[in-house]
């Protein structure tokens, strides 16, 4: 499990780095605003550890937008009170805490969170078809590559996305305003540089693969799986 922490106290940090790789997991520190919807946007990170901020409501609700089965854990200076919505539980630090106690059970309680949502999940969650494409076949409910019917790799959430969108439309163009509204419910500038990084991602992937397929940039139009 790979969690991220967003807070300036460097004792809290290393505290849940220390107990997380105990338990083979890691903690990707993600102090900065930009770093950390940098990983909502990768989609690479299985649960948030976040304290107060300007700026934590909008990456909840990011999360919770890009999947509500993501837990978040929000981390409360003293008796402060916190409004952040849609958070799954809040907890209490202070200085006179036991650092090692505090930071095992909120990682106790992220681990029983990520099974209980991991159920909740498959129990809602319609299973997407899988697309055929050549080859190769996707499963867009596991986020898993196949070739020749052996798994290849298991996707980003946004690497998915446009996998699947390419593969469904497999010979055909597919227009980039349709890919970044399906997939970032957005079509600004911003975003559509985004696309480019994940369309490379998916090039390295398939060549890596040996698949003798290529994703083609139709100029001004959009993109081509082929």
């Amino acid at each position: 499990m790979k969690i991220a922490i967003n807070t300036e106290n460097y004792d809290v940090i290393n505290a849940f780095i220390k107990n997380a790789k105990d338990h083979g997991n890691s903690i990707a520190v993600s102090k900065a605003e930009s770093v950390l919807f940098n990983h909502i946007e990768l989609g690479d990170i299985d649960a948030f550890i976040l304290s107060n901020s300007n700026y934590i409501q909008k990456a909840v609700d990011f999360i919770k937008k890009s999947n509500p089965y993501t837990p978040v854990v929000i981390i409360s200076k003293g008796k402060e009170q916190t409004t952040i919505n849609s958070s799954d539980f809040v907890i209490l630090f202070n200085d006179e805490l036991d650092l090692d106690h505090f930071t095992k059970t909120t990682l106790q309680n992220i681990y029983t969170y990520s099974k209980n949502f991991e159920t909740l999940q498959k129990l809602t969650t319609k299973m997407a078809d899988i697309v055929e494409f050549g080859q190769c076949k996707y499963d867009p409910t596991r986020r898993l590559l196949y070739y020749k019917g052996k798994e290849v790799k298991k996707l980003s959430t946004k690497e998915g996305g446009v996998l699947e969108i390419l593969a469904q439309h497999f010979g055909n163009v597919v227009k980039k305003e349709i890919i970044l509204q399906k997939v970032w419910h957005k079509t600004d500038y911003f975003v559509g540089r985004s696309l480019d990084v994940y369309t490379t991602h998916l090039r390295n992937t398939l060549k890596d693969a040996k698949i003798k397929m290529s994703i083609k940039n139709i100029s001004n139009i959009g993109l081509i799986l082929e």
